[in-house]
């Protein structure tokens, strides 16, 4: 399956540029400090179904049927104070413990969502009028277990499947306050495919930016110290230090475009919760047999976007 230009561009809006940093690698086996993972999503590559747990009869309004569709979703920007620190990130999971490398090569740290912010792609159609939706967080988070391991100096891949109490607001689009809908539920989403990692020696973000982790608009949560762990980019090729990710300039930001470490192009990386129990799909099956899916970019080597096309939007000259 081919993303589209239209697509790509749709979701670039909220990209971020990876930008190159000279320095020293760090040391292979150095463990792995605990902290923050920024995340943006996919847009049309995300989406949360009903099909497993329809919305009852009369949820929306007396009469109305089981909801079981499907509500495709994009990346809302965060809100973050100060303002623009993290650009347009969506997704941020926190990484709670320090990971120390056996003799293996492996590691292990408890994993957490610790904020997210998804909108419909566009309305959804009921007997009852059409709706837009919003996905937030609700409550404490479940925590699951993350295994990283190292395949050499720079990096290496990792396992994390996802657990989530999200909050799903329903606003009718005409405007009626008194329409408005809200159902909490819990998503369990497998590992991502194409998870990577490499590490980076210098921050990628400022100390005490604070982030909403509600969905309520206000940030109330300051962010961890950034760590030594960048995820979503593969360290293979790679011949220095890892890339940054920095924040586009304004003129930028009106065209702003993905950029990854030579040698290496813009792929996705999905989690995918499959319908009654099915193995999950493969990144060229169709998404249709996943209930809840959330992808995000990532950097993979090039041989790899032969296989999964993925258009880079135009960058600004």
């Amino acid at each position: 399956m081919t993303v589209s230009k239209a697509l790509i561009r749709s979701a670039a809006g909220a990209a971020l540029i990876l930008a190159l940093i000279s320095g020293s690698p760090l040391l292979a086996g150095e463990p792995i400090h605990n902290g923050v993972d920024l995340w943006m999503t996919v847009a049309g590559f995300a989406q949360t179904g009903f099909a497993n747990e329809p919305l009852p009869a009369g949820f929306f309004c007396e009469g109305s049927q089981p909801f079981t569709g499907s509500v495709k979703l994009k990346g809302a920007p965060l809100t973050v104070e100060p303002t623009g620190s993290l650009g347009a990130i969506d997704t941020v999971v926190r990484r709670l413990d320090d990971a120390k490398f056996d003799a293996k090569g492996e590691a292990k740290t408890r994993l957490q969502l610790m904020a997210l912010s998804l909108v419909s792609m566009q309305p959804i159609e009921t007997s009852c009028g059409k709706y837009d939706v919003a996905i937030s967080l609700a409550g404490k988070q479940p925590v699951t277990m993350m295994k990283i391991f190292q395949s050499d100096a720079f990096g290496g891949t990792y396992s994390a499947p996802l657990a989530i109490n999200g909050k799903i607001v329903f606003t009718p689009v005409n405007g009626d306050k008194s329409g408005r809908r809200e159902v909490v539920r819990r998503v369990d989403l497998g590992p991502g495919t194409n998870s990577v990692w490499a590490y980076v020696n210098l921050p990628r973000y400022k100390q005490g930016v604070r982030v909403d982790t509600n969905g309520d608009g206000r940030p109330d949560a300051v962010l961890p110290a950034a760590s030594n762990f960048l995820a979503g980019v593969s360290p293979a090729l790679l011949k220095e230090a890892p890339p940054l990710p920095r924040l586009a300039a304004t003129a930028v930001q009106e065209q702003p475009y993905i950029a990854c470490p030579v040698g290496q192009c813009v792929y996705r990386s999905c989690h995918c919760t499959p319908l009654d129990h099915q193995p999950p799909p493969q990144w060229n099956e169709p998404h249709d047999l996943c209930d809840h899916l959330h992808c995000v970019y990532t950097c993979a080597p090039s041989y790899a976007c032969i296989a999964q096309p993925v258009e880079q939007p135009q960058q600004p000259v």
